[in-house]
């Protein structure tokens, strides 16, 4: 054999060789047991943690609105007239206001008068006073008890300002100082700047 011919028939072999493995190769079976291994999905990104939030400033937390300041008390609405024969619910008291009726006994030479009217069917106290000769300014007017003449007491109604020389006003009474007031147990005290204890002080007393 020449060496032309064995180089065809070696380039012969390797051709059919070659077919032979690619016809082989694209009939490959598998078998019934052949699991392909799961695919793996990109795993996600984690959430992102929530913002934190930002530090308010001092000025900016809740604070509790304060009360609106009371206004200023008004004067009572004046008595209107009326008699105890028309209304035998009626009672009339009176009192004269004097420095030494004070505990202790005020030196003025001030002088006063209050006369008023008490309905025992509402409990209404309707009062007109008056007043001259003070040493100072009125820094308050009250009715007190319950106490006779001889005894000081606390406030029961401190009367609304401003104050004049004269002063009307009404009052709706609870049952218990209608008691101690037609019982002659209410006097009427008048403050001043000299005399901040009291200078005029008088004990209501029925009159009819």
């Amino acid at each position: 054999m020449t060496e032309s011919h064995a180089i065809r028939a070696r380039a012969v072999l390797v051709a059919l060789a070659a077919a032979v493995l690619a016809s082989a190769c694209g009939t490959v079976d598998l078998g019934p047991r052949y699991s392909p291994p799961p695919i793996r999905m990109p795993e996600s990104l984690p959430a992102a943690p929530a913002p934190a939030p930002a530090p308010q400033p001092m000025g900016a937390q809740s604070m509790p609105v304060p009360p609106a300041p009371p206004s200023t008390p008004q004067a009572l609405p004046p008595a209107t007239e009326s008699s105890p024969e028309a209304n035998p619910n009626l009672v009339t008291l009176t009192t004269l206001l004097d420095g030494a009726s004070v505990i202790p006994p005020a030196r003025s030479g001030a002088a006063g008068r209050l006369d008023a009217l008490y309905d025992s069917s509402t409990r209404v106290l309707r009062w007109k006073a008056s007043w001259d000769g003070l040493a100072g300014a009125i820094t308050g007017v009250e009715f007190r008890g319950p106490a006779d003449a001889s005894q000081n007491a606390p406030a029961t109604m401190i009367w609304p300002s401003p104050f004049g020389t004269r002063y009307e006003g009404r009052a709706t009474l609870s049952p218990q100082q209608a008691t101690d007031l037609v019982s002659g147990r209410w006097y009427v005290s008048v403050f001043t700047s000299s005399y901040p204890q009291g200078e005029l002080r008088g004990q209501l007393r029925v009159v009819n």
